[in-house]
């Protein structure tokens, strides 16, 4: 092995692009192998995975009989010893370092001079984040490598699938689909893995999501509870400062972004609106329960406590008749009365039918948003 060392060694020179033909450009074999999908970053936009890269070639340099050497089919070395390509990941968030970096690796090279290394390493990437449909999203992020330097008329890359033989599954983050090409952008050729990831929901819609649907149910219940009681204003504003609360305990686990914003973001928001409404609802409607009686009341009052379906006076009023002594008919209707304690009831009513109304289409909207 020693000899074969020396033997192919005498007249190489690492730093020469091996390249016998050079009115064609080399080309370079990728082999990407994903190991996993460390983390995906909302706020940074950064994709992490675990990546490995075969990378081959052939290098009319090396060749040798096997026979010659005891059968060595391989000879394995240092890969500074040889001409590696340097490749780089384009759209990095760190530093534009090659893939091999400081690290022992090594390259492999078969007697017919094909030449063979493996990158290994976690990389960062740029990914714009779409969370307009969190937490029932997905997430589409290119991987860009190309060898710093050598533009297209040099080398060539010739793009293989992406290989899952090592990968394992994120706890977080599902791998929806994949695929690998080759290009050739600003003169330089370049190997671009797309990969969709799709985020398991099922945390969020827990912890985040149902919470959130508790709240929205609770809030019309507020109207209920009997005006006398006096616990009215202190159930909604405990369900406010509760949902405050919440919101704050929760905040680190909703992506913050403005474009687009999460709809599921935009329910929490009108949850604790709603909230306020609620409680601003419930301090009026004890005023005018308390008003007294010889306050004029309008017609709009007049009708918000009769003529709803669900108000206590919503009776038929008919004309009483009666005949006169030369056959006439003489008629006279009841004047209905009614007191702000009815409206109140009525409106309490009402109230209960908006919110509910609202807590419906809100979840429908969701639904079909994020479907």
């Amino acid at each position: 092995m020693r000899q074969l060392y020396t033997d192919i060694f005498t007249s190489y020179q690492p730093s020469i692009l091996p390249n016998s033909d050079f009115s064609a450009p080399l080309q370079i074999t990728l082999s990407p192998y994903l190991m996993t999908i460390t983390q995906f970053q909302e706020v940074e936009e950064t994709l992490d995975v675990a990546l490995g890269l075969i990378c081959t070639w052939v290098d009319d340099g090396f060749s040798w009989t096997p026979s010659s050497y005891g059968n060595a089919e391989y000879i394995i070395v240092p890969h500074t010893d040889v001409w590696t390509p340097k490749f780089v990941l384009v759209n990095s968030v760190e530093t534009y370092e090659p893939l091999a970096g400081d690290n022992d690796i090594f390259a492999t090279i078969y007697s017919n001079g094909t030449m063979s290394i493996v990158y290994g390493d976690v990389l960062s990437s740029k990914c714009t984040a779409n969370i307009y449909k969190f937490p029932f999203d997905s997430q589409t992020c290119d991987l860009q490598f190309a060898v710093w330097g050598i533009t297209s008329n040099d080398i060539t890359i010739i793009a293989n699938p992406i290989s899952l033989a090592f990968y394992t599954e994120n706890s977080n983050w599902e791998l929806d689909s994949y695929s690998t090409k080759s290009t050739v952008m600003n003169g330089y050729s370049m190997l671009i893995l797309t990969m969709t990831i799709k985020r398991v929901p099922l945390y969020y819609v827990i912890m985040v999501a149902l919470p959130t649907d508790m709240f929205f149910v609770l809030n019309p219940l507020v109207f209920l509870l009997p005006v006398e009681s006096g616990e009215r204003l202190g159930l909604a504003m405990t369900i406010l400062l509760s949902y405050a609360i919440f919101l704050t305990m929760v905040q680190m686990s909703i992506p913050a972004s403005s474009n687009p914003m999460s709809v599921l973001l935009i329910i929490m928001i009108v949850t604790i609106v709603i909230s306020g409404i609620t409680a601003a609802v419930t301090i009026y409607i004890a005023a005018l329960y308390h008003r007294e009686p010889h306050v004029k009341m309008n017609s709009f009052w007049k009708f918000i406590g009769t003529r709803l379906p669900w108000s206590r006076r919503h009776t038929p009023v008919r004309p009483l008749t009666k005949n006169g002594a030369k056959g006439d008919i003489i008629s006279s209707s009841i004047e209905e009365s009614i007191t702000w304690q009815e409206v109140c009831h009525a409106l309490d009513t009402l109230m209960m039918v908006i919110l509910y109304a609202n807590i419906f289409i809100i979840n429908c909207a969701f639904l079909i948003a994020v479907a």
